[in-house]
């Protein structure tokens, strides 16, 4: 099972770019539970456990979701599922230090349940369209240090993987041939020395770019995490943890964060800000659709009304959540707008974004 999600995760690399990922299945758990219970008791532990799994994954911000918001949430979760099916495992599971027969529960629960309970308690809805995260992974074992690749893949990345995919974070490894060997070693990636690592980068074009490295000494596990965003920023985080899981858990929970705290914003009356983007080099109506439905689908776009066509320049007024900068943040993930900034002494420049259709979907 493990190789097999691993191998998913990677194959995506054989396309030429990876921009920004509509992530599926945001709202959406797979649990799995030993049959040690009624099906009615079975059931309510995991409407619980996938609702905390879910929470998390479309606020991206695990670290913000307190214990006591958590323990609200698993008591109304029975009460936001659109449907859920029983499935038994073929496998047995561990429960109680033996091996028992084990039942997989899927649920799906409403959109509209989960992004009010989040806004309800301050918290970020982060939407569908992610951005793409290429992985330079590091692993070292008493003093051995070997850089993971889909041509070399290694239990670290599988197990870094499996928690980004349930953080829905869209990750790709390497290739690891013989161009990135020559491009980038061992040593660059270890040492996190930036202006390598964004070098050998670019021949995948994702959004963004981490480096990880994780330490296993005597049994003693230790890491950090480098976030290379674009426009040269770049992020860095100490992982500490027990196991290898908790660490590669912690560095999914910052990535993760990282990108929230870009992308999502909180959904209340309080938030609302107002925006005119103007966007030119639209020539037909089905060009005008297209950018429309485009804007809609931005998760901080909260409405999007037609405001005027003069040639084949057209204006929207967007209702946001949030700051103008995430906004912002989220078209550059795609490559249907491109950025025309007005004149810094027009007196429009602080209230209406300028942009190009590009005609690349």
């Amino acid at each position: 099972m493990n190789s097999r999600i691993f191998l998913l995760l990677i194959s995506v690399l054989l396309i030429p770019t990876a921009n920004a990922v509509p992530v599926q299945g945001l709202y959406s758990a797979e649990i799995n539970l030993p049959v040690t219970q009624s099906e009615d008791q079975m059931l309510s532990q995991a409407f619980g456990l996938a609702a905390e799994e879910v929470l998390i994954k479309v606020s991206g911000d695990k670290e913000a979701i307190t214990n006591s918001v958590m323990a609200q949430a698993k008591r109304q979760a029975s009460a936001w599922v659109a449907q859920h099916s029983v499935a038994s495992l073929s496998e047995l599971i561990s429960s109680d230090g033996g091996l028992v027969p084990g039942k997989q529960v899927r649920v799906t629960f409403y959109q509209e349940s989960i992004d009010r309970f989040l806004s309800q308690n301050n918290l970020p809805v982060w939407g569908e369209n992610r951005p793409s995260v290429l992985v330079w992974l590091v692993s070292e074992t008493n003093g051995v240090r070997s850089l993971s690749g889909s041509r070399e893949p290694s239990v670290v990345l599988n197990e870094f993987a499996q928690s980004a995919n349930l953080a829905g974070l869209p990750i790709y490894a390497p290739l690891q041939d013989e161009v990135d060997k020559r491009t980038i070693s061992t040593a660059d990636v270890w040492g996190f020395f930036e202006d390598s690592i964004a070098r050998a980068s670019t021949r995948y074009q994702t959004d963004s770019v981490a480096a990880i490295r994780i330490s296993n000494y005597a049994g003693q596990m230790s890491g950090n995490l480098l976030v290379l965003l674009k426009g040269g920023e770049s992020e860095r985080f100490v992982l500490s943890g027990n196991t290898l899981k908790a660490v590669v858990d912690q560095a999914t929970t910052k990535l993760a964060k990282v990108f929230s705290s870009r992308y999502a914003s909180v959904r209340n009356s309080g938030s609302v800000s107002q925006l005119t983007v103007r966007v030119a080099g639209v020539e037909s109506y089905n060009v005008m659709s297209k950018v429309q439905s485009y804007l809609e689908s931005i998760g901080v776009v909260r409405n999007v009304t037609l405001l005027q066509v003069d040639g084949d320049t057209i204006e929207f007024a967007l209702e946001i959540d949030g700051d103008k900068q995430k906004l912002f943040n989220s078209i550059s993930l795609s490559r249907l707008l491109i950025s025309a900034p007005l004149n810094a002494l027009d007196p429009d420049a602080n209230r209406v974004a300028s942009y190009q259709y590009s005609g690349v979907n």
